[in-house]
């Protein structure tokens, strides 16, 4: 009897967004997913697909001038499915059906969802479906609201359309819209920056978060409002939510501050001032992975473009329809480095000890996502600059760094470069957005026969190297 081949856990999510993205690659294909009825290329339905599933928001042709209603509605089922996660829909049909889930299908659901002890799947699960459905189902009735009563569309339906489009594109984090300016037309518009606003932050702060903050706020709200303290048994945040909640919030108010900072001379000089914060704040927010943009990106200066690139690389959280190296791994490192210039030798927070093996996954997570961005911005400069002089490659190299970046952190923002890229810049570019929505580490162990030997099995005589 021939032996029933078991795909690891990497190996499985690997394959099933390859699956979906394959499936939107031939629905983009097909004649009626276009307006000319011509159907679009392999690459450049390849690229949408890719960009769609890994909710990413890059586009090489326009959205809403390109696709028929057809096509958009395969490009927001690629994002629904790729933001909600093609593990959390096998486990509903698994829950759905009474079957139980094995420990191939908990381990690659633990890929997706790390913090997650693994007998609670069943209920992470029914939270992250329930909150996917309730926050889109709110955002799709604020947007049709406000927009109904400003008049913005022809009909109601049009306005029902395009705001199911938006609330899932904003809460996925995937940056797609069928307005071909993304949101520059809604630079004034304080109540659609805030909506979008809201669901891209609600999105990428992480499922996992948002189940913390909810049973505690629950148990706070009891002990206060409800039952006698003494019955109700106290909540208290997760470290994993406490680190990512400060980070979040650091960022946004770094960010804000900066862009209003090295920009109210610049993109936002023919504003008032209440419109320069607001767009400074979206500034701020659309990098956690959004790509929606209210003001063209080519139009920024060197710093803030800089800033941008930042917060892109750090992205949102885990467990989130965002990429990144994440919020977490980029504070627990800042926290470590200020705890080892202090002289401590563990890392402490909120009366925690934070394990070393987090630290270690945290730091094998960014060099392993630095050295794919420099890897895939060489292999650009190659195909994007050959045959030009000197100094039309140097104009070349901060949009190609700045596209590279996107790709990886799955944020969709563009110098109004991928357009132009050649045929094998699609490609790579293609390849860094599946990479990034995958993870470095998952793509390493999806590629590896075996599983990764456990660590601590063995040990050599130590011997120092040189740092400075």
């Amino acid at each position: 009897m021939a032996k029933r081949t078991r795909l690891h856990p990497a190996q499985l999510i690997v394959v099933s967004f390859a699956i979906v993205i394959s499936t939107g690659t031939l629905l983009l294909m097909l004649p009626v997913a276009s307006r000319n009825g011509s159907g679009l290329a392999f690459v450049d339905a390849l690229f949408t697909a890719v960009s769609a599933t890994c909710v990413t928001g890059l586009t090489v042709v326009d959205t809403g001038t390109q696709f028929s209603t057809f096509g958009q509605l395969v490009i927001l089922a690629c994002i629904q499915t790729g933001g909600l996660g093609l593990m959390t829909f096998t486990t509903i049909f698994l829950v759905i059906s009474g079957q139980r889930l094995g420990i191939t299908g908990r381990l690659a659901l633990e890929q997706s969802f790390h913090h997650t002890p693994t007998g609670q799947i069943s209920a992470l699960i029914r939270h992250v479906v329930a909150a996917t459905f309730l926050i889109e189902g709110i955002g799709v009735a604020a947007l049709a609201i406000y927009w109904s009563a400003r008049g913005r569309f022809e009909n109601f339906g049009e306005t029902l359309y395009q705001s199911v489009f938006h609330s899932i594109s904003a809460f996925c984090n995937a940056g797609f819209s069928p307005f071909s300016d993304s949101l520059i037309g809604f630079q004034q518009d304080a109540a659609v920056q805030g909506i979008f606003s809201i669901l891209i932050l609600m999105g990428g702060i992480g499922f996992l978060v948002g189940l913390d903050v909810r049973l505690y706020l629950r148990s706070v709200l009891a002990r206060r409002f409800g039952r006698s303290p003494a019955d109700v048994h106290r909540v208290r945040l997760s470290l994993h939510a406490r680190v990512v909640l400060i980070t979040t919030a650091a960022l946004l108010v770094i960010g804000t501050v900066s862009f209003y900072l090295l920009e109210r001379r610049g993109a936002f000089a023919h504003m008032g001032e209440g419109a320069a914060w607001m767009n400074a704040w979206f500034c701020a927010v659309t990098p956690r992975t959004a790509g929606f943009n209210s003001v063209s990106y080519s139009s920024l200066g060197g710093a803030a473009l800089l800033c941008t690139m930042v917060l892109m690389f750090i992205g949102a959280s885990p467990g989130s329809t965002g990429g990144g190296v994440k919020t977490s791994s980029f504070g627990l490192l800042v926290a470590y480095s200020i705890a080892r210039w202090r002289g401590h030798p563990r890392l402490h927070l909120f009366h925690r000890t934070v394990p070393q093996e987090s630290i270690d996954r945290a730091a094998g997570v960014v060099v392993a996502a630095v050295a794919l961005v420099i890897v895939a911005a060489s292999a650009l400069m190659v195909t994007e600059t050959w045959g030009m002089g000197p100094e039309d490659g140097q104009r070349r190299l901060l949009p190609v760094v700045f596209e590279t970046i996107s790709a990886f952190a799955t944020v969709g923002l563009s110098m109004d470069t991928t357009p132009t890229l050649t045929t094998a810049g699609k490609l790579i570019i293609t390849l860094v957005m599946f990479m990034g929505r995958i993870g470095p580490f998952t793509m390493a162990m999806a590629v590896s026969a075996e599983p990764p030997r456990a660590a601590g099995q063995y040990r050599y005589a130590e011997e120092n190297v040189m740092i400075s």
